[in-house]
Order: structure tokens, then sequence, then C-alpha cells
């Protein structure tokens, strides 16, 4: 008999799990409930702070739009935590704006500055963080017609260099009427002598690639302009020389010391009518050098269509040239793609 009650023990253990399974996801519930009633309460009182304060209501509104995107989070890490008691195998942590094609931009935000916290300014959103990578949001990327992907080029990985690429960003920003992204996913080359190699080009292309895939994933009505400044330009060049082609309906190259390639057919892109432009100063130092990473792309054998810009310009100045500004505003503010739907 005692070995009967033994061996009934033993079947019946596996039973005592989904019990304490179940109660330790009802906890996760209840806590989170608790939580999002916190975040409604929150946006309840800003609401009545906007009527009773006069010019209250812009931050008021950013104030908002973070409180939204914070529920969101919360419900992504409630989602996550039971995947964790319910499944052997934990989700795979979020590295890269693919890792969570279910989170909106703000969600996905919020969960970076969670696990990596920087001080930017409310008008920047963080899409990806970490290991020496900055990918950053300037304006409503969720709602904007355009969105120009800024690739930074050598020395952009310099902490202490951030707020003059996020200047850069706001200045496109502000000039298409979209959004721009600061896309500094990759550790650049701290100085011209490293800029000749071509390793940290051939690796971030991939990266480049892939968050330009999920971009046209999200928004594939947005236009997509893809703008590679100087070592960036490299970056740029061998993410549309790559298998499977880059999302981008206009590539740009500023200031390019060669793109990988030797002609503008080599390049693949993934758009409405897409082109390829190149712009150089005359007094940029690189027109005096040549395409050390390729041919260079202001050249007449390259293909490109070659813009002149500013003829005092500098290789620091193309942020402020009127004529690359307005072609930005052209090319971004054309007819939107027809909804597939």
């Amino acid at each position: 008999a005692d070995a009967a009650v033994t061996r009934l023990h033993l079947h019946a253990r596996p039973l005592a799990g989904p019990p304490e399974q179940m109660l330790r996801v009802a906890q996760v519930l209840t806590v989170t409930a608790r939580l999002q009633e916190e975040l409604d309460d929150a946006a309840r009182r800003a609401v009545l702070l906007a009527d009773r304060v006069a010019g209250a209501s812009s931050l008021v509104a950013l104030f908002l739009r973070d409180l939204h995107s914070l529920g969101d989070l919360l419900d992504h890490a409630c989602a996550r935590q039971i995947d964790v008691l319910c499944t052997p195998v934990a989700p795979a942590p979020v590295r890269r704006l693919a890792d969570a094609p279910d989170l909106s931009v703000g969600a996905v935000h919020e969960l970076n500055m969670l696990t990596h916290p920087l001080d930017l300014p409310p008008d920047v959103q963080v899409l990806e963080v970490g290991e020496g990578r900055l990918v950053a949001a300037v304006g409503d990327l969720e709602r904007a017609d355009s969105v120009v992907t800024i690739v930074a080029g050598t020395g952009s990985s310099d902490p202490e260099r951030l707020p003059v690429h996020l200047n850069r960003a706001r200045t496109i920003a502000q000039a298409t009427g979209g959004a721009s992204v600061l896309w500094l996913g990759y550790r650049a080359p701290a100085g011209l002598g490293q800029a000749l190699a071509h390793e940290p080009a051939r690796a971030a292309g991939a990266d480049l690639q892939a968050f330009q895939r999920e971009l046209a994933r999200r928004h594939p009505d947005q236009r997509r302009v893809v703008l590679g400044y100087s070592y960036g330009s490299v970056v740029a060049g061998r993410a549309a020389s790559r298998g499977g082609g880059l999302y981008a309906d206009d590539l740009v190259f500023l200031g390019s010391p060669g793109v990988g390639v030797d002609h503008a057919a080599q390049l693949t892109l993934l758009g409405e009518d897409p082109q390829v432009h190149a712009m150089t100063h005359p007094s940029d130092p690189l027109s005096l050098v040549g395409g050390v990473h390729g041919t260079d792309p202001t050249s007449p054998e390259f293909g490109a269509r070659v813009w002149p810009g500013d003829r005092a310009g500098s290789h620091g100045s193309y942020w402020d040239d009127p004529v690359l500004l307005g072609l930005l505003s052209g090319w971004t503010q054309k007819k939107p793609r027809a909804s597939s739907e």
C-alpha cells in the first residue's frame, strides 16, 4: 500500500505546477492593472492641468504621449513576464527595432530608456541603443509622411558629439516637415586613419539594411531617404550593394570618400522611382582626395545625380546648405504612396 501511495504522489507532482503557475500569472496581471490605473490617473491630472494653466498644453501633449507609450510598454512587459512563467524558453531581449515588431515607436523608446537611461531632449525617441550604438528619431516617426535616415561618419560615436548630430537631424526634420532618424548604429571610425578601413562599413551596412527594412514594414506608405555623410556614405553604399537591397526612394551621398562600388547601377534601392544623388562641396578637403573607398560618387562615370551645393561650403557645412535642404524638402514632399488597403 505504501508503495502505491508513493507512486501516486510521483504521478501527481506535475499537476501541482499549473495552479502555482496560474497564481503567479494572476499576480502579474494584478500588478499590471494597478500600474495602468496609476498611468490613467496621471493622464487625467495632466489634462486638468492643461485646462487650468495657460501655455501648458504643448508640454502636456508630450507628457500624454509618453504616458501612452508607457502603457504600451506595460502591456509588452506583462506579456513577456507571462511568457517567462508559462514557457521553458525566455523571450529574446530587445536589441533592434525589428526585435519589437508589435511595439509602437514610443514604447520602444521607453523600453530603451529603462535599460539605457540617456539625457535627451523631449523631441528625441531612442529606437536602438547599446554596445556603442544609438539610433534615434526626431519628429513624429509614427505619423510623418517621410523620414530621412542620416548615417553619420567618422567620429560620430563620440558621446560628446551627440548634441551636434541631433541638431543636424532636427534641421533636416524641420526642412522636410517629416521625421528624421540619426543612425549611429555602429562603432564609427574615430579618426581619418581608421576611416581607411573597409570592415566597419561592411558590417554596419547589414545593420542599416535591416533597420530600413523594418521602417518599411512599419510604415510602408512613408517616403524614405537615406543620407550617408562622410564615412556614413560608405556604410550606406554597402547597405545598398548587399543582396536584398536598401529600402529607400532616394539615396544621398554627402562629402563621400567613395561608397564601395564603381557605379550607381550596382546599388539596389527598393522604392518608388529610386534615385542616387551625390554632393561634395568644392571646398571640402575630400574633393581633393578622390574615392578612397571606390569611385567618387560625384564623378561623371559613377552615374549619380550630382548637385553643386555651396561653393564656399566645407566638410561640416552641408547641414546649412540651402541647396541640400531644398532638395530634401522636394523629395520628401512628393505625393505619398497610395495605400495598399
